[in-house]
């Protein structure tokens, strides 16, 4: 099983649109999908409509990480064939993180590898240990996808996660996880901000980028109203067609 990460420090950039999407995506292509939220604002465990239940039944990536729960004692099976989802609520930003073992979802997700074939990690942008725990879940084999808006801020929660990734590497002396920059929210048509972002990008992580970039569309706003990721909402438009494109460039890289 091969582990992607969706991590920035920055929120607004489209982690969760990214990780649903791929999800999704694998999962319609026969691979068993696992999606973990852990972001305390469980966006990706909205899109399939488990907060209320995950909550009452306890099922969440709460007990994942503090409660000693493996993946199948919290995973629900979705709408989506071949698709389970471990929920998030907002009772995760509550804990006490100086609690959390840095390895605890590597060894969780190990235990749970012959299960699934891909397990995407929609992090939060904040708390710092829950992003260490998905970014060594994401070494060896897998993958850390940092999106980013092409703003005048767009090196700050760039640089800090890529910072990050190799603290906690250095920190337990294990390899740095690999990462690679996906441009969101590209407009058609370019403006002098988004062309000065790209150059600072350009500049300092030129060899850290895919090619493929998601381009802005009101079809991933529309569908996020109903819950639906682009690629189910809308197929044929343009930011579908980009991540079709992503996850057949995240096969590349991670082969």
């Amino acid at each position: 099983m091969r582990t992607l990460a969706i991590s920035n420090y920055k929120g607004g950039v489209g982690k969760t649109t990214t990780a649903v999407n791929l999800a999704t995506i694998y999962a319609r292509q026969g691979q068993r999908v696992l999606l973990i939220d852990l972001d305390p604002q469980a966006s990706a465990t909205d899109f399939f409509g488990l907060y209320e239940r995950a909550e009452q039944e306890h099922r969440t990536s709460v007990e994942l990480l503090y409660g000693g729960a493996a993946v199948a004692d919290v995973a629900y099976e979705t709408g989506v064939e071949g698709l389970s989802v471990v929920p998030s609520v907002i009772d995760l930003i509550d804990q006490n993180e100086l609690l959390l073992r840095e390895q605890r979802l590597k060894f969780v997700l190990d235990d749970a590898a012959g299960d699934f074939d891909t397990c995407i990690i929609d992090c939060s942008p904040v708390m710092k240990r829950l992003a260490f725990n998905a970014y060594l879940a994401a070494s060896g084999d897998g993958l850390i996808v940092i999106p980013v808006k092409l703003d005048g801020s767009v090196m700050r929660g760039t640089a800090l996660t890529v910072s990050a990734t190799r603290a906690i590497a250095d920190a337990l002396r294990m390899p740095t996880p690999r990462y690679r920059i996906l441009r969101t929210c590209v407009p058609g048509r370019e403006t002098k901000s988004e062309a000065t972002g790209a150059e600072v990008l350009d500049a300092f992580f030129p060899d850290d980028q895919f090619q493929t970039v998601i381009h802005a569309s009101t079809k991933v706003c529309e569908g996020s109203w109903q819950w639906k990721p682009v690629v189910a909402f809308e197929p044929k438009s343009r930011p579908a067609q980009d991540y079709l494109a992503l996850a057949e460039e995240i096969d590349h890289e991670c082969a």
